[in-house]
């Protein structure tokens, strides 16, 4: 039976460890907490996707390493499809290491890129791609992400892009994405020294929805070609880290549902919200019922109040 969500793009081994306060240089600092955990930004989402009950697959690459080991263990153990993970025996996972201030919302990511050959997007891929109702895609590697969302185009599966940053690709991939969620950073690249709101304007001309994350400030997106602002929850955030792609599971989950665009955004926000809670991306939701619990109690209407019903 074919994933309803096929995600191909980054996974990484994660290590969070959370700081009362940010050291100086040249200074030892006693770490409150460490976490180790997978990470990366479509892996992330599909381990959500698939804690909310969405039937998910990934495909990415992993060294033969012990990183790689716990990067497929992690997946598995969340219930997402890794028969298409791909192992390259000369090269090393990606890795990073997370320093984050607990309570202030802010962190510093020291990561290591994967080392090997690139994902190969071959007929099992194709196939996978063309049976699924949304690819998810980022975009660090160019040549896949490429090729996946042209495969996606002329199947008609819907695309989905977690922009985080502005590569030197991204304007040949945009107009094969459906839905453009990107970062405030990727906006700010994209048109230098404007506005996320004018930034949002151009984004749109590649032909997709696009949607800007703007952290505590809410997320912004195109509402019948007007900028609309959707306020982000007010939590006590212990670590940013995964907020990002947890938000994209969110979204992804909302279109699954058909639901209105404004109730797409204020879910994913939910789950973006639940997750600044703990340290690392997986400290997300684990059940459907907490993100529809967390709505009906601090949505500002009652529209989730019988969400589950």
């Amino acid at each position: 039976m074919a994933a309803r969500v096929l995600g191909l793009g980054q996974c990484c081994w994660d290590r969070i460890g959370l700081v009362r306060d940010w050291p100086g240089v040249d200074s030892k600092t006693e770490l409150l907490r460490l976490v180790e955990q997978g990470g990366g930004p479509v892996a992330t989402a599909l381990v959500v996707l698939a804690r909310l009950g969405i039937s998910v697959q990934f495909c990415g690459r992993i060294g033969c390493d012990t990183e790689g080991r716990l990067i497929s263990d992690d997946l598995q153990a969340e219930g997402v499809d890794c028969s298409l993970l791909q192992r390259d025996a000369r090269g090393r996972s990606q890795t990073a290491m997370i320093i984050a201030e607990q309570g202030r919302g802010r962190r510093n990511v020291f990561w290591q890129r994967r080392q090997g050959d690139g994902i190969q997007v071959d007929e099992r891929v194709e196939t996978a791609i063309a049976s699924a109702e949304i690819l998810l895609l980022d975009d660090l590697d160019a040549e896949a992400a490429l090729a996946a969302a042209r495969i996606a185009r002329a199947a008609g599966t819907l695309t989905v892009l977690d922009g985080g940053s502005l590569r030197p690709h991204s304007r040949e991939l945009l107009p094969l994405i459906d839905h453009l969620v990107v970062s405030e950073r990727f906006a700010r690249q994209w048109l230098p020294g404007a506005e996320p709101e004018a930034a949002l304007m151009d984004l749109a001309r590649s032909g997709g929805q696009v949607t800007v994350t703007l952290g505590e400030r809410g997320c912004l997106s195109l509402v019948e070609g007007q900028p609309v602002r959707v306020p982000a929850f007010p939590v006590d955030a212990v670590d940013t880290t995964g907020c990002g792609d947890v938000f994209h599971a969110g979204y992804v989950y909302g279109l699954l549902q058909e639901w209105p665009l404004v109730k797409i955004l204020e879910f994913a926000s939910a789950c973006a919200a639940l997750k600044a809670r703990g340290p690392g991306g997986r400290f997300a939701p684990r059940r459907i019922d907490e993100v529809f619990d967390f709505l009906a109690r601090h949505a500002p209407d009652d529209t989730w109040s019988h969400a589950e019903d």
